[in-house]
């Protein structure tokens, strides 16, 4: 691939480039689920908390099925979690560049919900659910998004504005 302006890196082992990519875009269904620009969203702890137990739950399934994903930025997919739990102000400082974002950004997901359209739940959760129910590995949160997309599908409203706390009774 040869196109002015665009950066293009070979990798070696491309499903797992691509694990590691689905593990970052595990955010997409809660960013739907809230309704809030991504920015705003990925700058509330309790909005991380949730997602870096899906990321956990996604890595335990991986690590049964014997799959490492590659790094993202330069770092061990194992960080993410533990990134995404810092307390706000010390996320601020160590990942500031997820918060450099449009400010009313929100996840495609967002949008499929608005328009009305079928969202790739079942491509991104749905791809580690299947995982750890081949491997049994219990992923109760990601289990819970899943659940409450699909209610946002078929209620055909939109997002739903979720809280935290509604996501968490849900799990």
């Amino acid at each position: 691939l040869d196109v002015k302006g665009a950066a293009v890196r070979e990798h070696p082992d491309m499903p797992s480039v691509l694990w590691a990519k689905l593990l970052l875009n595990l955010n997409n269904a809660l960013n739907a689920l809230s309704g809030l620009p991504l920015a705003t969203q990925i700058a509330d702890r309790r909005w991380r908390l949730l997602f870096a137990r899906q990321i956990d739950e996604a890595l335990a399934a991986l690590k049964a099925a014997g799959i490492k994903p590659a790094k993202i930025e330069g770092v061990a997919p194992s960080m993410i979690p533990r990134i995404l739990r810092l307390p706000d102000w010390l996320f601020r400082r160590v990942a500031g560049r997820m918060l450099a974002i449009d400010p009313e950004a929100r996840s495609s997901m967002w949008e499929d919900l608005n328009r009305r359209r079928p969202t790739e739940i079942d491509y991104l959760q749905g791809a580690v659910l299947g995982l750890a129910g081949k491997n049994r590995i219990p992923a109760p949160t990601t289990e819970a998004i899943v659940r409450l997309v699909r209610q946002a599908e078929t209620a055909g409203a939109g997002s739903p504005g979720l809280t935290t706390d509604a996501v968490e009774r849900s799990i």
